[in-house]
């Protein structure tokens, strides 16, 4: 699984909703450890323990929320 490097996240560009999922509300990039550069584009949902381009975004997410 690609690790998000979650220094990077700008948090102001994801929404939470109450199902506990995330979406994006702005065109947002999330960088990963390994250097990829994901494009993100409003609307896009993301889900806890679901991955998507091998990453788990919300559970990131939750962990900076904190």
């Amino acid at each position: 699984m690609e690790e998000i490097n979650k220094d990077k996240i700008k948090i102001n560009e994801f929404e939470k909703k109450t199902d506990g999922s995330w979406v994006c509300v702005k065109n947002a990039d999330i960088m990963t450890k390994s250097g990829k550069v994901i494009r993100v584009l409003p609307g896009t949902i993301f889900r806890k323990d679901v991955l998507l381009w091998d990453c788990d975004v919300a559970k990131a997410l939750d962990e900076v929320q904190v």
